[in-house]
Protein backbone atom coordinates (compact mmCIF):
# COMPACT_ATOMS: atom_id res chain seq x y z
CA UNK A 1 0.00 0.00 0.00
CA UNK A 2 2.94 2.68 1.08
CA UNK A 3 4.34 1.52 -2.64
CA UNK A 4 1.18 2.62 -4.49
CA UNK A 5 0.51 5.89 -2.62
CA UNK A 6 4.54 6.71 -3.17
CA UNK A 7 4.23 5.85 -6.99
CA UNK A 8 0.84 8.04 -7.07
CA UNK A 9 2.84 10.89 -5.78
CA UNK A 10 5.47 10.63 -8.04
CA UNK A 11 2.93 10.54 -10.63
CA UNK A 12 1.23 13.66 -9.62
CA UNK A 13 4.70 15.52 -9.08
CA UNK A 14 5.33 14.80 -12.78
CA UNK A 15 2.41 15.59 -14.23
CA UNK A 16 2.38 18.95 -12.05
CA UNK A 17 5.71 19.89 -13.23
CA UNK A 18 4.83 18.67 -16.66
CA UNK A 19 1.74 21.04 -17.11
CA UNK A 20 2.94 24.26 -15.55
CA UNK A 21 5.25 26.75 -16.87
CA UNK A 22 5.90 30.75 -16.78
CA UNK A 23 5.71 31.55 -20.55
CA UNK A 24 5.36 35.17 -21.50
CA UNK A 25 4.59 36.20 -24.86
CA UNK A 26 5.75 40.28 -26.20
CA UNK A 27 2.94 42.37 -28.31
CA UNK A 28 4.14 45.72 -29.35
CA UNK A 29 2.89 47.39 -32.41
CA UNK A 30 1.00 50.43 -33.50
CA UNK A 31 -2.19 48.47 -33.45
CA UNK A 32 -4.78 48.34 -30.07
CA UNK A 33 -5.67 45.08 -28.23
CA UNK A 34 -8.95 44.04 -28.49
CA UNK A 35 -11.04 41.82 -25.53
CA UNK A 36 -10.76 38.18 -26.38
CA UNK A 37 -13.97 38.31 -26.63
CA UNK A 38 -13.89 40.27 -30.02
CA UNK A 39 -13.97 38.17 -33.05
CA UNK A 40 -11.55 38.61 -35.60
CA UNK A 41 -9.86 37.40 -38.81
CA UNK A 42 -6.76 35.23 -38.33
CA UNK A 43 -3.49 37.12 -40.40
CA UNK A 44 -0.55 35.47 -38.73
CA UNK A 45 0.56 32.92 -36.75
CA UNK A 46 3.74 32.34 -35.00
CA UNK A 47 5.70 29.60 -33.07
CA UNK A 48 8.29 30.38 -30.38
CA UNK A 49 10.72 27.90 -28.43
CA UNK A 50 11.02 28.22 -24.57
CA UNK A 51 13.40 26.61 -21.98
CA UNK A 52 13.10 26.07 -18.33
CA UNK A 53 9.41 25.15 -18.74
CA UNK A 54 8.79 28.88 -20.27
CA UNK A 55 11.09 31.07 -18.37
CA UNK A 56 13.89 31.72 -20.64
CA UNK A 57 12.65 32.17 -24.76
CA UNK A 58 15.06 30.28 -27.02
CA UNK A 59 13.60 32.46 -29.82
CA UNK A 60 12.22 35.85 -30.70
CA UNK A 61 8.90 36.08 -28.40
CA UNK A 62 7.81 39.47 -30.19
CA UNK A 63 5.17 38.89 -32.14
CA UNK A 64 5.30 42.99 -33.93
CA UNK A 65 6.81 41.72 -36.95
CA UNK A 66 3.62 39.73 -37.39
CA UNK A 67 1.26 42.21 -36.98
CA UNK A 68 -0.08 43.68 -40.29
CA UNK A 69 1.43 47.22 -40.72
CA UNK A 70 -2.59 48.10 -41.66
CA UNK A 71 -3.78 47.05 -38.54
CA UNK A 72 -6.08 49.29 -36.20
CA UNK A 73 -7.38 46.67 -33.91
CA UNK A 74 -5.85 42.96 -33.15
CA UNK A 75 -6.39 40.02 -30.69
CA UNK A 76 -3.79 37.39 -29.45
CA UNK A 77 -4.39 33.84 -28.56
CA UNK A 78 -1.82 31.84 -27.17
CA UNK A 79 -1.92 27.95 -27.17
CA UNK A 80 -0.83 24.70 -27.63
CA UNK A 81 -1.53 23.64 -31.20
CA UNK A 82 -1.73 19.74 -31.68
CA UNK A 83 1.60 20.06 -33.14
CA UNK A 84 2.93 21.71 -30.27
CA UNK A 85 1.71 19.27 -27.70
CA UNK A 86 3.52 15.98 -30.37
CA UNK A 87 6.44 18.20 -30.23
CA UNK A 88 6.49 18.97 -26.31
CA UNK A 89 6.03 15.25 -25.95
CA UNK A 90 9.71 15.10 -26.88
CA UNK A 91 11.35 18.25 -25.82
CA UNK A 92 9.52 18.25 -22.01
CA UNK A 93 12.52 15.83 -20.73
CA UNK A 94 15.04 18.95 -21.59
CA UNK A 95 12.32 21.50 -20.38
CA UNK A 96 12.09 22.45 -24.07
CA UNK A 97 8.50 23.65 -24.90
CA UNK A 98 6.70 25.64 -27.48
CA UNK A 99 3.79 27.39 -27.71
CA UNK A 100 1.57 29.65 -30.75
CA UNK A 101 0.34 32.59 -31.13
CA UNK A 102 -2.08 33.60 -33.27
CA UNK A 103 -2.73 36.91 -34.30
CA UNK A 104 -6.40 38.21 -35.64
CA UNK A 105 -7.59 41.35 -36.96
CA UNK A 106 -10.63 43.06 -35.70
CA UNK A 107 -12.48 45.25 -37.27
Amino acid sequence: MKHQRKLALLILIIFTLSTTGCITMKVGGKAQLAPSTEEGTKVAEKRCWFILFGLIPLTDNSIDGSIPATAKKIRVETKWTFLDIVMNIFTEVLTIISFTAEIYEVP
